[in-house]
């Protein structure tokens, strides 16, 4: 699943065709599934800024006007010159310089067409992103007071309190910040958070720079290609923590998601 790292790339990308009047709209049979429309049409509006706020993009159509887009477990959007061969396309944005194409094989995306009302409404549901100075150490903080009997891997996906943090992210940040992922939050004392909470940042603006993270030729960006940040992963997917350099990495299932950790350097 894109995580805020891929979908802050693909957000960049996007912007450097801005502005883009739609001329022409194309899609698929299954787009119903994926789109939801209140009161206005696409067509003829001309997307002025593109945004995100944890895992959402958003398309200011205009004042009042916005597309909200939620990529899902394996969605993206492309950018060509001309129409794209792509089996699972679902909808094509058109203009006279390119094609602005959403591609979604496993279709658990959803893409809103809303007002500011609305758009508000929806993105209010979420927590803090964490890549924003809004995401501070004493958020944090107070939200493992909050939720003393949680466990914090599990608690660092919920994405009512930290929107953007993914799979991923959430492994390599406990990894990171030298705390196990089943460790409960009342057992995180205020030294221990502050490692955290720098490992959240540490992990998040890696993950950008590194323009995201694709696993067996999943994620792609706006030009196909693929996030190098496979290459700064830690322990997951890591035989071996690539922090210590030796010891074997830990694989459990953590409410139902794949959770890796290094018993030596985390405790």
């Amino acid at each position: 699943m894109p995580e805020l790292p891929e979908v802050e790339t693909i957000k960049n990308q996007l912007k450097e065709i801005l502005p883009f009047k739609i001329k022409e709209i194309k899609s698929s049979q299954h787009l119903t599934q994926l789109l939801k429309l209140e009161e206005f049409s696409l067509k003829n509006l001309t997307i002025r800024d593109i945004s995100r706020y944890g895992k959402v993009l958003i398309f200011h159509l205009g004042e009042h006007h916005f597309l909200l887009s939620h990529l899902g477990m394996s969605g993206s959007w492309r950018i060509s010159a001309n129409a794209i061969y792509e089996k699972h396309k679902h909808l094509e944005l058109i203009n006279e310089k390119n094609h602005l194409t959403y591609v979604d094989p496993r279709r658990f995306g959803f893409l809103y067409v809303v007002g500011l009302k609305t758009k508000d409404k929806i993105l209010s549901k979420l927590g803090v992103d964490v890549s924003t100075a809004s995401f501070t150490h004493n958020y944090l903080y107070n939200v493992l007071l909050e939720h003393p009997h949680r466990k914090i891997k599990p608690l660092l996906l919920e994405q009512s309190l930290f929107a953007g943090i993914g799979n991923y992210m959430a492994n390599e940040i406990c990894a990171h910040a030298g705390i196990r992922p089943m460790k409960l939050c009342h057992k995180i004392g205020k030294t221990e958070s502050i490692k955290l909470y720098k490992a959240i940042i540490k992990v998040t603006q890696l993950s950008i720079k590194s323009r995201g993270v694709t696993f067996h030729g999943g994620y792609k960006d706006t030009h196909g290609e693929q996030g190098q940040g496979i290459l700064n992963l830690v322990v997951f997917h890591q035989p071996v923590c690539m922090l210590c350099k030796k010891t074997k990495v830990k694989i459990i299932l953590l409410n139902q998601r794949g959770t890796y950790y290094c018993p030596s350097c985390q405790k």
